[in-house]
């Protein structure tokens, strides 16, 4: 089954807001077995929008679109598909119901601007919103369908899991999907791609099919099999991650959601161990990327955004003359923030990180992107040299995630 993506609104065209919703529901009409073979963003044009969802549902089974039913004279969706469609415009009681309680538990005055928005075309299909005042709306022309939405991500994905995908699920017969992620790190995409030609060989065998998805996190393999037969597809998986761990066993880290961040958080907490940062170039970042997870505080003691010398010297303790000998960028100087925030904060392991972010400075034998980073337990440390490139946001999650990569291979190895 064909599919194609709709989003609606001037804010996209003109770059004012970054289109989320479309990557989302890709990958949720993706995994649910269909074919996704466009994705298009629009103005609110009621002669834009006429035509983008003609031409969409002469190419695909399905339309979802976003955006466009707000209560502002901008937002024209509603009416030009009722024109579309058919039907006259009538209140769908449920809907207004779900909108007196929100404006009821929010404490404000329901204005006739927003009951209006309970009112959608009698030629579709209500989706309820229990998050805002839009309701959705699902069209049927022919053997196609077009689902309706608000551009509101959180309401948007809430009533797509909901409502929607029980839907399509009655609606349309879907091929069995089965997929796995694989999260690696520490080995360039083309490397990869070297190492796996071999492997991509059993993968067509299998009828298996690789996407390569890089990011500042590593790179995620994702593995997809196709078939009406779940048990199948799932043994054809499982015998394709026992070959690819063979080829770069040493380089994964966990699958599907398991992300860095968690996997090292779970390490520490399988060994009741604590942990602690001593950040210069990242500023906080690595402390972000542990503290946003539920629970942190049970692995996570602390840590200290050294990036002044004045900082390393009085809350780390480094040694003055290593800063005027070596540089703040410099193993002696990582070395010595490890000593420092074992010695605050008494935990089993610790991280320290300095280098130059960029685009500033760099010298001669520092470019931008140069970073120490050091991983330490009690017994053993390892501190390394990395060059890394010229973006500055880049370069500090490329230091954080290699940082807690680097700790999760010598948490592993004790």
């Amino acid at each position: 089954m064909k599919a194609a993506v709709l989003t609606i609104g001037d804010e996209l065209l003109i770059g004012q807001i970054v289109d989320t919703n479309s990557v989302w529901i890709a990958d949720k009409l993706t995994n649910l077995g269909f074919d996704v073979i466009k994705i298009l963003s629009i103005s609110d044009s009621p002669d834009a929008i006429a035509a983008a969802v003609n031409e969409l549902m002469a190419q695909a089974n399905l339309v979802v679109s976003t955006g466009g039913l707000g209560p502002t004279s901008d937002d024209r969706t509603k009416e030009t598909l009722c024109k579309l469609f058919g039907g006259e415009l009538q209140v769908h009681p449920p809907s207004l119901s779900l909108i007196e309680q929100l404006f009821q538990k929010r404490g404000l005055h329901l204005t006739e601007t927003n009951r209006n928005q309970a009112f959608i075309p009698s030629s579709c299909i209500p989706v309820l919103n229990h998050h805002g005042t839009a309701p959705g709306m699902i069209f049927r022309k022919e053997n196609a369908y077009l689902v309706s939405l608000p551009g509101v991500p959180f309401e948007m994905k809430d009533m797509f899991t909901q409502e929607v995908e029980p839907f399509l699920k009655q609606n349309f017969i879907l091929p069995s999907i089965t997929r796995i992620t694989v999260n690696t790190f520490g080995i360039p995409e083309s490397f990869l791609f070297d190492r796996l030609r071999s492997f991509e060989q059993f993968l067509n065998f299998s009828g298996i099919a690789l996407a390569y998805l890089p990011g500042p996190s590593g790179i995620k393999l994702r593995l997809t099999a196709r078939g009406d037969n779940l048990i199948k597809n799932n043994t054809l998986l499982d015998n394709a991650i026992e070959e690819l761990k063979k080829v770069i066993g040493e380089y994964i880290y966990g699958f599907n959601d398991e992300s860095l961040p968690v996997v090292l958080s779970n390490r520490l907490r399988e060994k009741q161990a604590t942990l602690a940062l001593a950040e210069s170039c990242t500023g906080g970042y690595l402390s972000h990327l542990i503290t946003q997870l539920a629970g942190s505080s049970e692995i996570y003691k602390g840590g200290v955004v050294a990036y002044s010398n004045e900082v390393k010297q009085n809350l780390l303790g480094v040694n003055p003359e290593l800063l005027s000998i070596y540089g703040a960028v410099s193993q002696q100087v990582v070395e010595a923030m490890l000593d420092g925030v074992f010695k605050i904060f008494n935990t089993e392991y610790a991280i320290a990180v300095s280098g130059i972010a960029g685009p500033t400075g760099a010298t001669n034998n520092k470019p931008v992107g140069t970073t120490w980073i050091g991983v330490a337990s009690k017994a053993e440390r390892h501190v390394e040299l990395y060059t890394f490139g010229n973006l500055r946001e880049i370069n500090i999650q490329r230091s954080a995630y290699t940082a807690l990569f680097q700790l999760l291979k010598l948490i592993s190895q004790s």
